[in-house]
């Protein structure tokens, strides 16, 4: 359970991105043509900044909300967006006209007087980088990561403030095509999700798979799906993308209970997924939709969003907790996390990266590991599924270690719906046996 104000950034006392996206997405709400600017304000690393000790971190911090927020109109909104990054929201402005102003009047609060601790000058340069809805679009992120794109372009040129413009991110011809096109696959809905079974190591039962997504382009190519979220990313279009894909797991789950087959089904999830307030109601909806209980959905996170100490990831797992979605985290052991992590996140369910899979039957040194995970997975109630599952050798080694499932080409690669349903009535009636 979060501490009462543990959505204030400690330090500082101002409200955190999960305020700053729900604060945009709330204006958003009104006439469509309303502006709105953001201006995002850095101080770039120099050797002063980084030997401050953390007693000296948190009056500097507190020195420069105080002279940005005086800076500010009273209608204006200060946010914390890290240790030396700040966001102000500026509502309902006539033209981006005042934006500029803003950047330059916040930036001039900073350099006069210079930035100093202790009596000595830092010496601290600061970035500035600004956007404007609605010519950057409406999605709160993505308008925030406009003017981060900024403030980094601004950093890079010495320009002291910019505001977004495309072409900052604008890459080869080749990424821009694809951009486009994966918008209009979006738009036509010709995305595809495959699913790859999961299977249950002690009975050869499949009752969860994976939700997987493909999406192959015109010209019949199919494009890796790091790929495709990347090109989401740049367009914008992850808020969209995500209302399809929860639409879409729920209508496969409901297509699978017509067809009298027991499964649930897993999607992945991102980084900004999990700072988006807005994530839970949207997966509420497409479940209400289908009139399918939550129980069914999984949701992997990667740990290295998880193990964050983020009042705004944690607030939306717990959220989604409180709606009886299971939450699992994807990749285990491969990122910035300790096992002790896992006694403050409401997950039910650890997925073990396949680097430690692959070699588990030849490696002493990745048994010993597997079966820390699942040891320690056990102790806090939580199940264990190993990825990357290719031999029967490591099924075995899985089975003597006590992991629950498997997943891998041993079983099945990923297939479209039609394929997983075939596969999964010849398995019945073979009697569901473990290779």
């Amino acid at each position: 359970m979060r501490e009462p104000h543990s959505d204030l950034d400690p330090g500082t006392g101002l409200p955190r991105l999960r305020q700053a996206l729900a604060q945009l997405a709330r204006l958003h709400q009104g006439p469509p043509n309303e502006c709105h600017g953001l201006v995002l304000l850095q101080l770039l690393p120099n050797p002063a900044l980084l030997r401050l000790t953390l007693e000296a971190e948190t009056p500097l911090r507190q020195e420069i909300s105080r002279r940005l927020g005086a800076a500010l109109r009273p209608q204006d909104q200060l946010y914390s967006l890290g240790t030396w990054e700040w966001l102000a929201l500026l509502p309902r402005l006539p033209s981006p006209a005042p934006v500029s102003l803003s950047m330059l009047k916040l930036r001039r609060a900073l350099l006069q007087p210079p930035l100093e601790s202790g009596g000595i000058e830092l010496g601290a340069e600061i970035a500035c980088g600004a956007a404007f809805s609605p010519d950057q679009g409406h999605d709160p992120q993505h308008l925030i990561q406009s003017a981060r794109i900024a403030a980094l372009h601004s950093g890079q040129s010495h320009d002291g403030t910019l505001l977004y413009h495309p072409d900052m991110e604008q890459g080869d011809a080749h990424q821009s095509c694809l951009a486009r096109e994966l918008q209009e696959a979006l738009a036509e809905n010709r995305l595809q999700l495959f699913l790859q079974p999961q299977v249950d190591i002690a009975s050869g039962s499949c009752r969860h798979a994976e939700a997987l997504l493909r999406w192959q382009r015109r010209d019949l190519a199919w494009v890796e799906p790091p790929q495709i979220i990347a090109a989401l990313e740049r367009a914008g279009l992850r808020h969209d993308f995500n209302r399809w894909l929860f639409q879409h797991a729920a209508l496969y789950l409901a297509q699978l209970r017509e067809a009298g087959i027991d499964t649930r089904i897993s999607i992945n999830l991102t980084a900004h997924d999990l700072l988006d307030p807005e994530l839970p109601e949207l997966l509420g909806q497409a479940l209400a939709t289908w009139h399918l209980p939550s129980t069914q959905l999984i949701l992997e996170i990667t740990e290295t969003v998880a193990v964050r100490e983020s009042a705004e990831v944690l607030e939306v797992l717990h959220r989604l907790r409180a709606m009886d979605i299971c939450l699992s985290i994807d990749d285990f052991g491969t990122g910035y996390a300790g096992m002790s992590y896992l006694q403050h996140l409401p997950v039910q369910e650890i997925k073990v990266d396949q680097r430690f899979i692959l070699p588990l039957a030849e490696s002493t040194r990745e048994q010993e590991i597997t079966r820390a995970v699942v040891e320690l997975a056990h102790r806090l109630g939580m199940e264990v599924v190993a990825e990357g599952v290719e031999t029967p050798a490591v099924l075995e080694c899985l089975r003597q270690l006590g992991c629950e499932r498997a997943q891998g080409h041993l079983f099945s690669p990923p297939l479209p719906l039609e394929g997983f349903l075939a596969w999964q009535r010849a398995r019945i009636s073979e009697g569901a046996h473990a290779p």
